[in-house]
């Protein structure tokens, strides 16, 4: 029976259900769950991803929390697929029968691509649909912010434009446009606008495109500056955190939350931002500190923010984040359709097998 030794990832989990007979009936039950509000026929699925596999099913998948669990996995290792679990020199020399290293992702930071070559063991990279998704949700949510779209919906009409500030009057048509008689003002277009993501990693790297499509210039930070090969790619300028905070437009956060991270946009980062500047969060809430996002939609200083992760989920009935009509709160939807989470574990299980296929 091949052993997969498998970085415990909540999404990795998938791999223990689709692949381990001797999963915890929990642990499948769950999955069936996460699965079933959009995807007609759970255990069908399963099934047609177990009998196109070949070789690997059934096998044994040993979840490993950390980079020390993965040492005392790998003597027994088959394949291994991490996330962001290292795989090196020092990895590679505890297993003679390792067939295949998978990334989860498209950032190989974390694996020594030349020692794996060296060694003879296939590296495989997935680029994730689901993180796809996440990026077009963040861009958006900037579209829906910067150009009111929540705010105005459905105010078509002078009362509910008055009811809600503006002043609207018709133009003379005979001489000019008539776009935007209701006078809308402070509508805020991505072109020409300047991108800063915090974190360029999986889904920084699938946002920066998309806001470049859209002509927007695009800075990033993060803790450790990328290879110019992989700026290149995103067409992204480095700055520091100082820079990025006073240069962006529209401010994206793509980091993971981490001790580090946690709070690491506080009432200090808000005061730099750029006036007017517009958030957008699509990570983990708590690297935004919620009392300075409220004091910075509070003073004018934040142009507005749009979260799909939440401080509380769900949210209690009286959340004043809500009051903001500047603010576009969505429900931590931003993954969008499980298919897309079913069809980047089809192609791990895809790479799998075809590695133990060819061996």
């Amino acid at each position: 029976m091949p052993v997969i030794v498998v970085d415990d990832d909540k999404v990795l989990r998938f791999l223990h259900v689709l692949l381990d007979p001797e999963v915890p009936p929990d642990r499948a039950a769950a999955l069936t769950d996460f699965l079933s509000f959009d995807i007609a026929d759970v255990d069908t699925w399963i099934d047609n991803v177990r009998g196109s596999s070949g070789p690997l099913y059934p096998a044994s998948v040993r979840m490993v929390p950390d980079q020390d669990a993965l040492h005392a996995a790998l003597p027994e290792a088959d394949a291994v697929v991490v996330e962001g679990l290292a795989v090196g020199e020092a990895e590679l020399a505890r297993s003679d029968g390792l067939k295949l290293v998978q990334k989860f992702g498209v950032d190989s930071r974390n694996i020594d691509l030349d020692a794996c070559a060296r060694a003879g063991i296939a590296v495989r990279m997935v680029r994730r649909r689901v993180n796809g998704a996440v990026a077009e949700h963040a861009i958006a949510l900037m579209m829906a912010v910067g150009r009111k779209i929540c705010e105005t919906e459905g105010a078509l009409d002078f009362p509910s434009l008055r009811a809600l500030g503006y002043k609207p009057a018709l133009f003379d048509t005979n001489h000019i446009s008539g776009a935007n008689w209701a006078r809308v003002h402070g509508l805020k277009s991505l072109q020409g606008a300047t991108l800063g993501a915090l974190g360029l990693g999986e889904v920084g790297r699938e946002v920066a495109p998309r806001a470049r499509a859209m002509g927007m210039e695009v800075l990033y930070y993060q803790r450790n500056r990328l290879p110019s090969e992989i700026e290149a790619e995103s067409d992204a300028q480095y700055v520091s955190f100082e820079e990025l905070l006073e240069r962006s437009d529209f401010l994206s956060v793509h980091l993971p939350f981490t001790p580090e991270t946690e709070g690491m946009i506080d009432a200090a980062a808000f005061a730099r931002l750029k006036p007017g500047a517009i958030l957008v969060n699509v990570s983990r809430a708590h690297i935004v500190d919620r009392g300075a996002l409220m004091e910075a939609l509070d003073s004018g200083h934040l142009g507005g923010a749009g979260l799909d992760v939440h401080y509380q989920e769900p949210a209690a009935a009286d959340e004043p984040l809500k009051s903001y009509r500047n603010v576009v709160l969505s429900p931590h939807i931003a993954v969008a359709s499980r298919a897309h989470a079913i069809a980047d574990m089809e192609a791990v299980v895809s790479n799998l097998a075809e590695a133990f296929r060819t061996r």
